[in-house]
C-alpha cells in the first residue's frame, strides 16, 4: 500500500511541476519507461496508462508551449529515423508476425522518443535533469538489489529488485549492465551537478549509490557483469585527466570487491572455464551460427522475434547430444542481424559511430573554454557508458532497450547544445562586434 501511495504521489508531483515547466513531462516519461512502475503496482493503479499520459503530455507540452531552438536534422536523428522505418518494413514480412508486432510497438516508442528528446532537452539544467532522472529510475532496482546483496550475498537468478521476472531490469545481466552504466554519470554529477547542492550528505549519497551499483553487479552473479566491470575500469581510467589517481581508485575498488565478494560469486565466475560454461557457450555459438546461416538465405532479416523459429542441435562422440528450438540470440548484434538483416546491423553500427563522433567533437570543442569543462567531462562519461553497453551487448539482447537509445539521444543533445552556444557568437563575429563570452553566457542559461 505504501509503495503504491508513494508512486502515485510521484506521478502527481510530476504532473504538478509540468504546469510551470512542460519539459518535466518528458522526464516523467523517461522515469516511467526506465523504472516500469506498472510492474510493482497493483489494483486500479496498475490499469492507469501513466506511460501513455506522460507521452501525450510531453508531446502536447512541447508543441503548445515549448517550441524554442529546435535542433538540426542531424545525422544521428536521420539514422534513428531510418532504423524506425527499416524495422517497420522487416516486421511486415516477419517470420513470427504476432510476436513481432508486439516488439515493434515497444521499439517504435523507444526510437520515436529518442528522436523527440533533442527537441525538448536543450539547456544545461535540462541535460542534468535528464541524467538525474536516468539515475533515479535505474536506482529503483539497483538500490534494493544492492542493499539485499550486502545483507544476503545475492545469488544467480535471484529476484532481489523491486519486481521479479526475466525481462529488462528484472533480468540479472541487464540489471548488472544498467548498474555499471550509472557509475560514469554519478562521477559526472558529483563534479558538475548544479541541481543538488554539493553538501557532504549529497556526496555521501552519490558514493553510496556507486557502492550499491557495484554490489548489484556482484549480487547478480552474472559473468556479463564481470565483463562490464572490466570495461568500466578501463574506460574510466582512459578518459580521466588524473590517470594515476584514478588508477589507485580502480585498484582499491578491485581489492575491495575481491575481499567482499561472496564465495558463491567466485564459484559462478569460475564456471567460465568449466564444462558447464562450455555447454552454455556451445549453445550460444550454435544460435549465432544458425543466425548467420539464416541471414545468408534471408539477407533482409526475419523480423522481430525471429529466434522463435531457430533449431540447434549438437552430437557428441559418445552419442549424446541435444536438439533445442526457440533459443534467444544472447547478443544485441546477432539480434540486429537476425531480425533486420545486413541493413539493420549496418544501421546500428552507423548510429553508434555517429554518437561517438558527436561526443568526440563535443569534447574537442569544449576543451577550448574552461566554462565548458562540464561538456567535455559529460562526453567522456557518455562514451564510457556506451562502451559498457557495447561490451555487455555482445552477450545480452539490448538492441532496442531504452537504456542505450537514451544515451545515443543524449550524445546528439550534447553536440546540439554546443552548436547553440557557438551560433550567437559566430553570427556576432561575422558582424564585427562579438565578445568572446557572448555565446557561452547565452548557452549556459536555462531556457
Amino acid at each position: 500500500m505504501l509503495r503504491m501511495l508513494f508512486l502515485v504521489g510521484c506521478y502527481l508531483t510530476i504532473f504538478g511541476l509540468s504546469t510551470g515547466a512542460p519539459f518535466v513531462l518528458t522526464l516523467g516519461y523517461e522515469w516511467v519507461d526506465l523504472l516500469r512502475p506498472s510492474t510493482i503496482l497493483y489494483g486500479i493503479a496498475q490499469a492507469i496508462p501513466f506511460s501513455l499520459l506522460f507521452g501525450l503530455g510531453a508531446l502536447g507540452g512541447y508543441f503548445l508551449f515549448d517550441r524554442r531552438d529546435p535542433p538540426r536534422v542531424g545525422l544521428i536523428l536521420i539514422l534513428i529515423g531510418l532504423m524506425a522505418v527499416w524495422t517497420t518494413l522487416t516486421t511486415t514480412w516477419a517470420a513470427v508476425p504476432d510476436l513481432a508486432w508486439v516488439k515493434w510497438e515497444a521499439t517504435m516508442k523507444t526510437l520515436c522518443f529518442a528522436i523527440f528528446l533533442p527537441f525538448v532537452i536543450r539547456s544545461r539544467n535540462q541535460i542534468e535533469a535528464f541524467i538525474q532522472v536516468y539515475l533515479f529510475a535505474l536506482a529503483g532496482n539497483v538500490v534494493t538489489f544492492g542493499a539485499k546483496t550486502l545483507l544476503t550475498g545475492g545469488g544467480y537468478s535471484r529476484s532481489l529488485g523491486l519486481a521479479s521476472g526475466n525481462k529488462l531490469m528484472t533480468e540479472g545481466a541487464n540489471l548488472a549492465m544498467a548498474a555499471l552504466v550509472m557509475i560514469p554519470f554519478i562521477l559526472f554529477v558529483m563534479r558538475h551537478g548544479r541541481i543538488f547542492p554539493k553538501t557532504w550528505w549529497v556526496m555521501t549519497g552519490y558514493i553510496g549509490l556507486i557502492v550499491l551499483a557495484l554490489a548489484t553487479t556482484i549480487g547478480t552473479h552474472e559473468r556479463t557483469g564481470l565483463v562490464g566491470m572490466l570495461v568500466l575500469g578501463a574506460t574510466v581510467w582512459w578518459y580521466t585527466r588524473y590517470k594515476f589517481r584514478m588508477g589507485l581508485v580502480c585498484v582499491a575498488a578491485a581489492v575491495a570487491i575481491a575481499m567482499a565478494a561472496p564465495a558463491s560469486w567466485y564459484e559462478r565466475m569460475s564456471t567460465i572455464s568449466t564444462e558447464a560454461a562450455d555447454e552454455s557457450s556451445q549453445v550460444r555459438l550454435l544460435v549465432w551460427k544458425w543466425t548467420l546461416d539464416y541471414v545468408k538465405r534471408h539477407p533482409l532479416g526475419g523480423g522481430f522475434e525471429v529466434y522463435h523459429i531457430d533449431e540447434i542441435s549438437s552430437q557428441n562422440e559418445d552419442g549424446t547430444g541435444f536438439t533445442q528450438t526457440g533459443r534467444a540470440f544472447h547478443s544485441a548484434y546477432f539480434e540486429m542481424l537476425g531480425e533486420h538483416g545486413y541493413p539493420g546491423i549496418v544501421l546500428f553500427f552507423a548510429i553508434l559511430a555517429a554518437a561517438f563522433s558527436a561526443l568526440r567533437q563535443a569534447s574537442r570543442i569544449s576543451r577550448r573554454n574552461p566554462e565548458l569543462l562540464w561538456v567535455s567531462d559529460l562526453s567522456r562519461a557518455l562514451r564510457c557508458c556506451l562502451f559498457i553497453n557495447m561490451a555487455c551487448g555482445a552477450f545480452i539482447e539490448i538492441g532496442f532497450q531504452s537504456v542505450i537509445w537514451y544515451l545515443i539521444a543524449l550524445s546528439f543533445i550534447v553536440r546540439e547544445y554546443l552548436r547553440r552556444v557557438e551560433a550567437p557568437q559566430s553570427v556576432a563575429t561575422s558582424l564585427g562586434f562579438a565578445t568572446p563570452a557572448l555565446g557561452i553566457k547565452q548557452g549556459l542559461g536555462v531556457r
